[in-house]
């Protein structure tokens, strides 16, 4: 495991040692002429936004809560960030995947989920496309900086660390166990406490209880995502949760944390929204038969788009529908106090 995780290191290091002169070729090659506008797009992969999008809808649900308003041009600073942060990472993920081999045309079999495989331009551009991500993402954010103050630079601070760690690093947290409920953990639970802070002023711990269901959908759009590439993985010594416990395991695992999902957003419900428990039937029929669907799809390498289609789908009707509830809520000491 040692040499292994030794193996990926110098792989993802040397990837970054190799842009600038990768870089001054593609200018002297004049390569920045294939990078088209379809893959930007691709490299940062919409369908996946429901994961950064959710994060901050929950926060505003939660500010109009407790405050009773929500400051519209913060909320649009912190949503415009959220996404590019995630376009980043989707990015950077990609480059990072395809330098160290993970990726190849035998093993992704979609154009639209591999543009660095099936365009024509040269793979460095798609780092300078990822670093592009994130400084549009402190542009968009530079408004939420000015209104709310430097303190909001450290969870941004957070957020571009877990940027590159995530692909990049000692050790690549996407090659580890730990991957899925890291980035569970701090798109569905740091994001959304980041900006009640900015639109509320105050740090609220009810905002983390409050967040538990969106951590999870969030961790099973990855686990998802691993879990269909279970076989690409293990030839490239990538070792997932799924990679490690199994594809069987894997369907098992998703199909318990969303209904522990279900569970803790029915509670909110039960307990916090009058009347609430003839919203339930409603709301089990909007979220489950999608979970169905994702489990019969058996999380298989050559229906990853259509699972992680499906797994968005989740999050996105699950903490909808969840967002909501809470606005349905009477008023802010119906919330969980500071």
């Amino acid at each position: 495991m040692k040499n292994n995780a030794k193996a990926v290191s110098l792989s993802n290091i040397s990837a970054l040692l190799l842009i600038p002169s990768e870089l001054a070729g593609c200018i002297r090659r004049k390569g920045w002429q294939r990078l088209t506008p379809r893959s930007v797009v691709e490299l940062a992969a919409p369908q996946t936004w429901g994961a950064s999008v959710m994060p901050v809808m929950l926060a505003g649900a939660l500010t109009i809560a407790q405050t009773g308003r929500l400051p519209v041009l913060l909320f649009f600073s912190l949503l415009a960030t959220s996404v590019c942060l995630q376009c980043a990472v989707n990015t950077l993920n990609d480059y990072s995947d395809f330098m160290a081999g993970v990726d190849r045309r035998e093993n992704c079999g979609d154009p639209t989920d591999a543009s660095l495989i099936y365009h024509d331009y040269e793979p460095v551009l798609a780092f300078v496309v990822g670093a592009g991500f994130i400084l549009l993402s402190l542009i968009c954010g530079l408004y939420a900086i000015i209104a709310v103050g430097p303190v909001l630079l450290a969870f941004g601070a957070v957020g571009a660390a877990v940027v590159f760690l995530y692909s990049y690093g000692p050790l690549p947290l996407c090659y580890t166990p730990v991957g899925e409920a890291l980035s569970g953990i701090v798109m569905g639970g740091i994001i959304p406490f980041a900006c009640v802070f900015a639109m509320t002023g105050s740090l609220s711990w009810g905002t983390a209880v409050y967040s538990i269901p969106l951590i999870i959908t969030i961790g099973l759009i990855m686990l998802s995502n691993n879990g269909s590439d279970i076989e690409k993985d293990l030839a490239s010594r990538r070792m997932t949760l799924p990679a490690r416990i199994g594809r069987r395991a894997t369907l098992k695992l998703h199909a318990a944390l969303f209904a522990a999902a279900v569970a803790c957003a029915a509670a909110v419900i039960l307990l916090r929204v009058p009347g609430g428990a003839w919203l339930l039937p409603l709301f089990l029929a909007w979220v489950v038969p999608q979970e169905r669907r994702l489990v019969k799809n058996g999380l298989k390498p050559d229906g990853r788009v259509r699972s992680m289609s499906l797994s968005t789908g989740v999050n996105i009707r699950l903490n909808a529908v969840y967002a909501t509830m809470i606005l349905l809520a009477i008023a802010p000491q119906t919330l969980l106090p500071n």
